[in-house]
């Protein structure tokens, strides 16, 4: 019946009765039927915006593979599939599905492709390295720049990197951007992950051709005289034009140190001159975002920009009147924020902010609709091809996630707002509040997951203070630091940055007095891929769906936590480089605490592992392990407790292996060990050359006492950035 219905519709004859004489319950699912319909047409309308999830896919699929594929699959896949795509056919969507997946896995294998060059598969000691300087990161304590190689003492040049990223915390640095200099720096490969699981550095300084990282025993000596070429001189010149405005910001803003410091972050990129307890300090109260060159600051500056142009026109009544000044506005804008890109250094989420603000403003030139979800696929499409390795980036995932979420927001209040419009300044002022909570709420839940896994934190009173913070940047910061960015060129900028400046310290000021409170920040253990991969796909669902079952996308909340309570973290982890380890354990006072064989050797390695364990890193810092095992100049053993109990014994004397051996479950060995005394150890073994060839390990202790254990290589596999394992 309803089959009938649906085809001869409600005013025609179906088995001889009309749609009012059939049976209620026909005319029920009838109806059922055709609201069905339109939902799914609706929904098939948006199925654009699925675009990037299904290229990110690929990609996610790509960077997963534990060994590099033939590309010639790839591209015969993608070929096979477009050619499905075209056929009209039932399946076709599904078609046009896949090939976006295998498309996004076909980018990601060129752009790796097209990044290749040596890496550094040893510690070098100190050479003599010569090269081009491309950029410098400067703070008080030290310079990091990024050199373009072109020699390495003792070291062929098929197997010299592209790059190198250098350390030097001594005076005397005066070489510029673009030019050739020649330094002695101890060289070693690019750092590997610290932890299952962890962030891989390794893999991020691979997209950026960087094979080799280093300290420098010596200032740069440049050589001015040597030729450049006119990309150099484009490149060397921008750098420059960014290093010496962060400078200049300093400089003029002296009295006003950390605010400085800050603004140009904001401005140039350079976030080098930072305080570590500033940027403590925003993070712990949700104002990181600050920190970023992000939709926020390239919205307020092109924002600004625009409106000023067009109401300045506006003011010209012959102009006004003959000329599309909102055009004109709009091109101005663009070009601003095109600079401002530029200026800034062009990562990831200054380019996501850029697309999206040139897509708006492009808009208004073609007289379309500036502000939708379609931009920020089409942002996210550019992306993930140009650079698929964005994928794994926080700052990505983040701006994506915060964008994604308040513009589905904002189609969902346009739908159902009321058109009555007050115009007192008190209604215009509540409205304001009401929007800013409403927006800093919703940017605050859509970022939460993937601060709470990449970061193992959260701000629980992130609204409050952006609440607090957000006004201050709107009105004041970026208005002055635009005039400011104005001014430059004729000297007179001074001013406006001490004064933007003065007001960023305000904001540093609610966020350290935020960050004070009790319970202003909650962590937790490092959280699974899989809560993070259901979370995105409800969270994609929920923004990108109209249809009522759009609300099935709630339904990764509780499955992503019970994943994630259904997750242990780590009880014991061993560093990538085989020289510590650390237990986690209870302190005298009771709390969870990391204890690491050596509180000097490898800080950075032993905060990601607290972090891992879901450990408050700003209360409780690590402490040597023998507070907790029994200790002598040969190493240390002890007991660990868990789900079972097991003896470990961290041994830094070849002498005592056969005692540990033999005594202990688990044999962590800071020394490479020999075949013979491996195969005659009864312990579990972990040696220096365990840690060489598999990378960071952790481990877990099951409750019928066998230990379960993850390296890092393990799950990185053997691909370009790993390096020959």
């Amino acid at each position: 019946m309803v089959a009938e219905l649906a085809k001869t519709g409600p005013e025609t004859q179906a088995h001889g009765e009309t749609f009012a004489e059939a049976p209620p319950l026909s005319r029920m699912a009838f109806l059922s039927w055709r609201a069905l319909q339109r939902w799914a047409a609706l929904d098939f309308a948006r199925l654009s915006l699925w675009t990037p999830a299904a290229i990110g896919l690929g990609a996610g699929l790509y960077f997963g593979l534990k060994a590099e594929p033939d590309w010639r699959i790839g591209a015969a896949a993608l070929v096979l599939l477009v050619c499905l795509s075209l056929w009209r056919s039932s399946f076709q969507r599904a078609m046009t599905a896949l090939m976006f997946v295998t498309l996004g896995f076909v980018a990601a294998d060129w752009r790796t492709a097209q990044v290749a060059a040596p890496q550094l598969g040893r510690e070098l000691g100190i050479v003599e390295t010569t090269g081009r300087l491309l950029s410098v990161e400067e703070s008080e304590r030290q310079r990091r720049y990024v050199v373009a190689l072109n020699s390495i003492e003792d070291l062929p040049p098929d197997e010299t990197p592209a790059r190198a990223r250098i350390t030097w915390r001594g005076e005397g640095f005066d070489a510029r951007p673009g030019d050739l200099i020649s330094v002695r720096a101890r060289l070693s490969p690019p750092p590997p992950p610290v932890a299952p699981g962890a962030f891989d550095f390794a893999r991020q300084l691979y997209f950026q051709r960087i094979g080799a990282v280093g300290i420098a025993v010596s200032a740069p000596v440049a050589d001015p005289a040597a030729e450049k070429s006119f990309r150099q001189l484009l490149a060397a010149d921008i750098e420059t034009m960014r290093v010496n405005l962060a400078a200049r910001i300093i400089e003029a803003t002296r009295n006003h140190k950390e605010g400085g410091a800050i603004l140009a972050a904001i401005v140039t990129g350079k976030r080098g001159a930072i305080s570590d307890r500033a940027e403590a300090a925003l993070r712990d109260a949700g104002l990181a975002h600050l920190l970023a060159i992000s939709g926020l600051h390239m919205g307020l500056a092109t924002g600004l920009v625009f409106f000023t142009v067009r109401f300045g026109l506006a003011a010209i009544e012959p102009v006004a009147l003959r000329f599309p000044i909102k055009k004109w506005a709009a091109g101005a804008a663009l070009l601003s924020g095109l600079f401002y890109l530029i200026l800034s250094g062009g990562g990831w989420s200054a380019r996501r902010a850029f697309i999206m603000a040139a897509i708006m403003f492009l808009a208004i030139l073609v007289d379309r609709r500036a502000l939708s979800l379609r931009n920020v696929a089409i942002a996210a499409v550019i992306i993930l091809l140009t650079t698929p390795e964005a994928l794994f980036h926080p700052g990505f995932q983040m701006s994506f996630a915060a964008v994604t979420a308040l513009i589905a927001a904002y189609e969902w209040f346009s739908a159902r707002a009321k058109p009555a419009f007050d115009p007192s300044w008190a209604s215009r002022l509540r409205t304001y509040l009401i929007a800013l909570a409403l927006t800093d709420t919703i940017a605050a839940l859509a970022t939460a997951p993937y601060a709470l896994f990449h970061f193992n934190r959260v701000a629980i009173y992130s609204l409050p203070a952006n609440m607090a913070a957000m006004p201050l940047m709107g009105f004041l910061i970026v208005p002055f630091a635009v005039l400011a960015l104005v001014l430059t060129p004729f000297g007179l900028d001074a001013w406006a940055w001490r004064i933007a400046a003065w007001w960023m310290e305000v904001v540093l000021n609610i966020a350290s007095w935020v960050s004070g409170l009790e319970g202003a920040v909650s962590t937790t253990p490092q959280w699974p891929q899989s809560a993070m991969l259901a979370l995105t796909a409800g969270g994609l669902w929920l923004c990108l769906s109209r249809a009522p079952w759009r609300l099935a996308g709630l339904a990764a909340i509780p499955i992503a936590a019970l994943l994630v309570a259904h997750a242990r973290p780590p009880l014991l982890f061993v560093s990538p480089t085989g020289l510590n380890a650390g237990v986690v354990a209870q302190n005298e006072e009771g709390e969870p605490t990391l204890f690491v064989h050596s509180t000097r050797r490898e800080k950075f390695a032993a905060s990601m592992w607290e972090e891992a364990a879901g450990l408050d890193i700003e209360r409780v810092r690590p402490e040597a392990i023998s507070e907790i095992f029994t200790c002598d100049a040969a190493g240390c053993a002890g007991d660990i407790k868990d789900r079972a109990h097991i003896t470990a014994a961290f041994v830094s004397d070849k002498a005592s292996l056969a005692e540990d051996c033999q005594r202990a479950d688990l044999v962590v060995a800071f020394f490479p060990v020999s075949n013979k005394d491996w195969r005659a150890c009864k312990a579990f073994l972990i040696d220096r050359r365990s840690a060489w060839k598999r990378g960071a390990h952790a481990l877990w202790i099951e409750p019928d006492g066998r230990l379960k254990v993850q390296s890092a290589n393990e799950l990185r596999g053997i691909r370009p950035w790993t390096g020959a394992r």
